[in-house]
């Protein structure tokens, strides 16, 4: 990654806080409730690629699902070990702590039957490489994940959320963006982009969702946490979620695809 492990290990108590407020929850609702749709019922061995502290995988890990979870921050995994402990699903979640660029360095090719990339393209130099890893990791017939900051949002972004017109205007012209919590460069990338990627390694893609279409543009915090307003925001939000063309725009995209069955 071309950030490092330090920048993750110091910043887990911000990003808890963070995750424990309704937009951050509703992003992984949205996740989880679009992926449901591409899965089966069928016990599932699941790899998530720069997991962190498992938001992600830890709600298949309760569904009785084995969960790795590889990630180079010792203390977003010391969380999840933690979590899983108290949960008592320890027994479904394995940890590794690795930079996800060596993942294959972990374990043989065509064991997972679905992997999770999601909130780590953006932080990845070689994004074609990783996804080609990932694909060999993955099983024929297996479904990946990835969500990942969305390039046609970053204007918006900081013309609304942050209010700053200049900034909104540069945007238009660059391909980073920088992540608030971690203070780290990243790279966008727009769902078409990864889906042409994805193709390009066998995986072929059944479904792609924007996650947060409005929540991020309208009003502001104070309004949001108010649990009325933010039950509207949400159901508007399952609403949009993959409506052309208001899924363009949305904060985050989220691509499902499916390795092909003769890969």
């Amino acid at each position: 990654m071309s950030t490092t492990a330090t920048v993750f290990d110091g910043k887990i108590i911000k990003w808890k806080q963070e995750m424990d407020l309704p937009w951050a929850k509703l992003k992984y609702k949205l996740g989880q409730a679009n992926l449901a749709k591409h899965l089966g019922q069928n016990q599932m061995k699941i790899l998530d690629a720069g997991g962190g502290n498992g938001f992600d995988s830890v709600p298949l890990a309760k569904l009785g699902n084995f969960v790795d979870i590889v990630d180079y921050s010792q203390e977003m995994l010391a969380d999840v070990q933690g979590r899983a402990a108290q949960e008592n699903i320890q027994n479904h979640i394995a940890t590794h702590l690795s930079d996800v660029n060596n993942i294959a360095n972990l374990f043989p090719d065509s064991q997972f039957d679905l992997i999770l990339c999601h909130n780590v393209l953006q932080y990845i130099e070689d994004v074609p490489a990783l996804l080609k890893t990932l694909s060999k990791l993955l099983k024929p017939d297996g479904i990946i994940s990835v969500v990942s900051i969305n390039r046609y949002s970053t204007p918006y972004h900081a013309a609304f959320l942050d209010d700053n017109l200049a900034e909104a205007l540069a945007q238009l012209d660059t391909r980073t963006s920088n992540a608030k919590i971690f203070d780290a460069v990243m790279t966008n990338y727009c769902a078409d982009e990864i889906k042409e990627l994805l193709e390009n390694v066998g995986i072929v893609t059944e479904g792609d969702y924007g996650i947060r279409c409005i929540c991020d543009y309208w009003g502001d915090n104070e309004r949001k946490l108010d649990p009325v307003i933010f039950e509207q925001i949400e159901r508007l939000e399952f609403a949009l979620t993959e409506l052309h063309p208001y899924k363009l725009l949305a904060r985050y995209f989220q691509v499902v695809a499916r390795k092909a069955k003769s890969a």
